[in-house]
């Protein structure tokens, strides 16, 4: 306790040998730090708060094509509200820095307008459906500084209404600008699927039959091609065969008919003619040319002839001719030359002979007679048919084989076909995918288009507008004043102090008892004079006098250059009613 005394007596005793070391810098620092907390201009802060609102409709229902959390489409927005046109525009508009904006480029002015406004995130705890629980920025405040309340109140109306716009504008632009890229896409892949097709088409159409979706179809057509030539081979070997057997009767057959008169059959002019003519070389060879019977004959042949309309043809000759060569060549190897058969067939060859050179003497045919009998007709016209039947089914078998050779083309050439046509079918079946996909996106786009239109989407509401200030923002000159208060009060101790530290007097009986060693018997006080006193008086008159002429000075330049009293004074009583209004209602 004594020690504890003795230190605070200390302490009190400095501090009245250095009171004015201490009040001095106290009264000094603190008059300062009036003066600035009075001085600093006052700025008020006027700003709106913007709620985020939810979109109306569920996005299970209608999905919205901007994605993206609300804090990065805020800082979009606020690059480009805080561009350097936006903001040379507002200052513009509102008179802002009038005197910066002619001295100082405008990138620096948009600095200091940058520094003024204030952007501040609202976040709240959602639960998510999987129970975390994540910080959202659900609204944000936008408010600006100025000495003026009424342009700061302005300015902040038009920073807010630019956010709110600026968040349309770019919400509507990316949905437009994505409903756009889609149709594009979806335009883009209709031509490609439609020159797929052409491709395909024009590949069917020079590939016709060698698809290899028609390689089935070819194999049915080689499978009934040679059924068909079977049947043809069958068929045209049973023509045949028809063709000889009725070839053989109709060599069976006389071209011409013979006719029965009182019971007894009559030949035809040409089988008499035949007849007679045989008869008459073989008379002609037995009895010579001058014979009766012979020449009877030849008239009777002659009278045929001419009947008939012609004599022997030459080649009918020219065989009777090598008829009765041969035959006289045999009889002369068998006979003598005088023998009657030898004379008889020379004379016969001789007639014969004879009468092939009057035929080639008259080298006009004698015109063919029509045939008539009816069952050589018959047989006739069935060789006919048989043959025509036979020359189409050459023709038919021809045509197949040609047809078969085209099949077995088509089918080796295929796999060659297959490979490209197989590509167009894949490119076209991909396109054809990212088409419907695209066609999807593109519903979905235009869904989410309407919201954007109809405002029915995630939105910028504000929800509280910038008033107009009363108090200003900052400075907060209580706070200066008491900081100015603490840091005087410090410096001061620390002056007297220093000035007790620095200072080799002595005082007081307890400095000279430590100084000797042993406690002075009387201490006698200091006595001041008259003339001391009033010295002391005038100093404190003087002190008093210049603290009051500062008090004064520090409220008129109040006054006159910050704020009226009584504007000041009326702030004062506004925030104090308020404030008593709001603990009335706490309460």
């Amino acid at each position: 306790m004594d020690q504890h005394d003795s230190g605070l007596h200390r302490t009190i005793a400095v501090l009245k040998r250095r009171k004015w070391f201490f009040v001095l810098p106290l009264l000094t620092l603190t008059v300062v730090s009036v003066v600035i907390a009075l001085v600093l201009p006052s700025i008020y802060r006027s700003q709106g708060t913007i709620l985020i609102e939810q979109p109306d409709i569920p996005p299970d229902l209608v999905a919205s094509t901007i994605t993206g959390y609300a804090d990065e489409r805020i800082q979009t927005i606020e690059r480009r509200v805080m561009a350097t046109d936006t903001l040379v525009e507002v200052m513009q508009k509102y008179d802002l820095y009038p005197e910066a904006r002619q001295t100082s480029p405008t990138h620096v002015v948009a600095d200091l307008m940058r520094k003024n406004i204030v952007l501040e995130l609202v976040s709240a705890e959602l639960q998510q459906p999987r129970g975390n629980a994540v910080d959202a920025t659900i609204a944000f405040t936008i408010g600006f500084d100025h000495k003026v309340p009424v342009v700061a109140q302005r300015v902040a109306n038009e920073l807010v209404s630019l956010y709110l716009s600026e968040n349309v504008r770019l919400r509507q632009k990316k949905a437009s600008e994505t409903t756009e890229f889609l149709s594009g896409e979806a335009a883009r892949l209709e031509r490609r699927i439609a020159e797929l097709e052409k491709k395909l088409a024009d590949l069917k159409q020079r590939h016709t039959g060698r698809l290899p979706e028609q390689l089935d179809y070819n194999m049915r057509l080689i499978e009934r091609t040679e059924s068909e030539l079977r049947v043809l081979e069958t068929r045209e070997q049973s023509l045949e065969s028809r063709k000889i057997y009725l070839e053989g009767e109709l060599m069976q057959t006389s071209p011409y008919g013979s006719y029965v008169v009182d019971g007894q059959r009559v030949m035809s002019p040409r089988d008499q003619l035949k007849a007679l003519r045989t008869q008459l070389a073989t008379m002609s060879g037995r009895y010579g040319t001058n014979h009766p019977d012979v020449q009877r004959l030849q008239r009777e042949v002659a009278a045929l002839e001419q009947g008939s309309g012609g004599g022997r043809s030459a080649s009918s000759l020219r065989r009777e001719v090598e008829r009765a060569e041969t035959d006289l060549n045999r009889m002369r190897e068998r006979y003598a030359p005088d023998h009657p058969d030898v004379v008889r067939l020379e004379r016969e060859l001789a007639f014969l002979r004879s009468e092939l050179s009057n035929a080639r003497s008259q080298p006009t045919a004698a015109p063919k007679e029509i045939p008539d009998n009816p069952a050589y007709i018959s047989l006739r016209s069935q060789i006919q048919a048989v043959s025509s039947e036979l020359l189409s089914i050459n023709d038919q078998r021809a045509r197949l084989k040609e047809k078969l050779a085209e099949y077995d083309s088509r089918i080796m050439e295929t796999p060659l076909v297959e490979r490209e046509y197989l590509q167009l079918l894949r490119d076209r079946e991909s396109a054809e995918v990212s088409y419907r996909e695209i066609k999807e996106k593109q519903m979905q786009a235009h869904l989410g288009q309407s919201l954007e239109t109809e405002r029915k989407s995630e939105r910028f509401t504000l929800l509280d507008p910038p008033i107009l200030p009363e108090e200003p923002h900052r400075p907060n000159r209580l706070l200066i004043v008491l900081l100015g208060l603490f840091f005087a009060t410090g410096a001061s101790s620390g002056i007297a102090f220093l000035a007790e530290k620095l200072d080799s007097s002595i005082y007081g009986a307890r400095q000279v008892a430590e100084l000797v060693g042993a406690a002075p018997l009387v201490t006698v006080p200091y006595i001041r004079t008259r003339a001391e006193q009033w010295r002391i008086v005038r100093r404190q008159v003087s002190v008093v006098a210049v603290l009051v002429c500062a008090v004064i000075g520090t409220i008129a330049y109040v006054h006159f250059s910050v704020t009226p009293l009584d504007v000041l004074w009326a702030g004062i009583e506004n925030r104090t009613t308020s404030d008593a209004q709001s603990g009335v209602k706490n309460d």
